[in-house]
């Protein structure tokens, strides 16, 4: 999961709620050359357990339709919920590509005992590049005339 600090206070910072200065993406996600993004790792991961968990659902005959798709979550990260709020309408206003399908918010304990901050967990995909459509489910409103 790629992560935005936004105002999340780090353990030298003390308990207070004081602000902690944005990182660069490139500091957050750590790419480099020549290896794997951490990232991958997970997915590839999740989407194994949870092919297996649907392989035993067919097994045991469950008559439920599962899917398993591979959705980004972004999680952005704030001492208050509306930081947390804020930080997910940022990446969605600089990222016109991106379209949100949910989001979630949790409130966590923090790098300091004591402390709580917020996560908004943002699922997001991108459209396909020769369809132009996004691969994940979309909710539509059914219009009648």
């Amino acid at each position: 999961m790629a992560q935005s600090t936004n105002g999340t206070p780090l353990p030298e910072d003390g308990p207070g709620h004081l602000p902690a200065t944005r990182r660069a993406a490139e500091d957050v996600v750590g790419f480099r050359e020549g290896r794997t993004p951490p990232f991958a790792l997970d997915l590839v991961r999740s989407l194994d357990e949870a092919t297996q968990g649907v392989t035993t659902l067919d097994r045991l005959g469950s008559s439920s339709d599962v899917t398993v798709s591979a959705l980004t979550a972004l999680v952005c990260t704030g001492t208050t919920a509306a930081d947390a709020l804020q930080a997910a309408a940022d990446v969605a206003r600089q990222t016109s590509g991106l379209e949100p399908h949910g989001l979630t918010l949790a409130r966590v304990p923090g790098p300091v005992e004591g402390l709580w901050e917020y996560h908004i967990t943002m699922t997001v995909t991108s459209r396909d590049p020769e369809t132009g459509e996004f691969s994940a489910p979309i909710h539509h409103a059914d219009r009648r005339g």
